[in-house]
């Protein structure tokens, strides 16, 4: 019987030895198809994308850069309940990731949920103030809701950051507009076509004199 519990023993601490070693090889396949969905992701082979980085989930659960990027997927494929069930599992799994927050509150917006998606913006600016990205998406919500105040100055904040994006020109000068600063409006469209958007002078014949 003596004889018996050092194999035992041996036994038991082989496979406790195994165990991380497994877990370890486990995270690096992961890791892999991670690696490997993410380039294919920016190739614009989203259905290849979408392969491997379902393989990195069911290889790692709590993999949320997986998770983010088939999120990404999702919304350019028009996927969007599946886009929010991966943003949402990646803000679980790491809630200061503003990149998933905007990607949410875009996805709310496409959904025309323009109050959810402020607040989702509105929490990956917190966590990032100078997310330029965040900031003309969520002025662009306060412009679908008519708050014309608050998208002009979100807009403004994207041109501080960015002097050069005609399109925070354009769309502050359609906030303007709507609001009544009809100069105010036209002096941002005329910006935005010296800036390269030609397609604004059509605006500005329109409703400048």
């Amino acid at each position: 019987m003596n004889k018996i519990k050092p194999i035992v023993f041996f036994f038991l601490l082989t496979a406790y030895c195994l165990q991380p070693s497994a877990a370890f090889s486990q995270a690096a396949d992961s890791a892999g198809s991670l690696k490997s969905g993410i380039a294919q992701f920016h190739e614009g082979n989203f259905s290849g994308a979408e392969v491997e980085l379902n393989k990195a989930v069911e290889l790692n659960p709590k993999n949320s850069s997986a998770f983010f990027y088939l999120a990404e997927v999702s919304f350019i494929m028009n996927e969007d309940k599946k886009a929010m069930e991966n943003y949402n599992k990646t803000i679980v799994l790491d809630s200061t990731n503003a990149k998933a927050y905007k990607g949410r509150g875009r996805t709310k917006a496409k959904l025309e949920d323009f109050y959810g998606s402020i607040e989702d913006f509105t929490k990956a600016i917190k966590l990032d103030k100078k997310y330029s990205d965040a900031y003309f998406n969520r002025a662009l919500s306060y412009l679908n809701l008519k708050d014309y105040k608050s998208a002009i100055a979100d807009f403004s904040e994207v041109i501080k950051m960015n002097p050069k994006d005609y399109q925070a020109y354009s769309q502050r000068g359609t906030a303007k507009f709507e609001s009544g600063d009809i100069k105010g409006a036209c002096l941002d469209w005329s910006k935005a076509g010296e800036l390269g958007y030609s397609k604004i002078y059509d605006t500005i014949k329109k409703n400048c004199k």
